[in-house]
């Protein structure tokens, strides 16, 4: 009976390490998402073809050498930036237009506007020069005045057919402007008057008219 109790000791003593040997060789043997002696994932090397698991890679759309700007037109547009502003000038028997254009860079700028009809065909086309560190007044009716800095204003006559009006600013220039209620041909600054300030937008053209043209 002894001898018995000792094999049965014996046996479970070897059932055991076999298990743990067992286990052993399963946590070493190679699983489904690395096979065995698999180095693991190295990171993409950058300028490697893209994929969509892999946005470091090189660009798979490019654009045409036909719609790419010149080097000259790259070049001018560093050189010369500039925004393109919209608005609606008015400027009735009753009413007239009054922008102002400042420049805050040292050197002088100029600012073109066009003026168009309510067909889209050009009505206005025209420039303005902005000294540096300047201010010039733009009203579309005579200014009759004392006021000694309203006495360089420029004229630009916008009438009843300058329906619609882009202009270029360039860059350090900036535009303000409204809409004054004169009942007059002249306008003069000092005197109490209903005004309207005026709007200057990025949207295209044709958010106002369906085929405005561009020069």
């Amino acid at each position: 009976m002894k001898g018995h109790h000792m094999l049965l000791t014996a046996g479970t003593a070897v059932l055991v390490i076999a298990l743990s040997l067992w286990s052993f060789v399963i946590a070493q043997s190679p699983s489904d998402s690395r096979p065995g002696n698999a180095a693991l994932p190295s990171a993409p090397e950058a300028g490697s073809l893209g994929s969509d698991s892999n946005p470091v890679g090189l660009p798979e759309v490019f654009v045409p050498d036909q719609y790419r700007p010149s080097a000259d037109e790259l070049a001018n547009a560093v050189a010369v930036p500039s925004a393109t502003v919209y608005f609606t000038p008015q400027d009735e028997n009753t009413s007239t237009t009054v922008l102002f254009l400042y420049n805050t860079s040292t050197a002088s700028a100029t600012v073109r506007i066009w003026t168009y009809t309510l067909n889209g065909s050009s009505y206005i086309s025209t420039q303005v020069s902005v000294p540096p560190a300047g201010l010039v007044r733009i009203c579309g009716d005579e200014v009759s005045t004392a006021s000694v800095t309203w006495h360089d204003v420029v004229l630009i006559n916008f009438t009843t057919s300058s329906t619609y009006a882009k202009m270029t600013l360039p860059a350090g220039v900036k535009a303000e402007g409204y809409v004054v209620w004169n009942n007059a041909n002249t306008y003069d600054p000092l005197q109490v008057a209903p005004t309207l300030p005026l709007r200057f937008s990025t949207d295209p053209p044709t958010v106002f008219l369906p085929s405005v043209r561009t020069q």
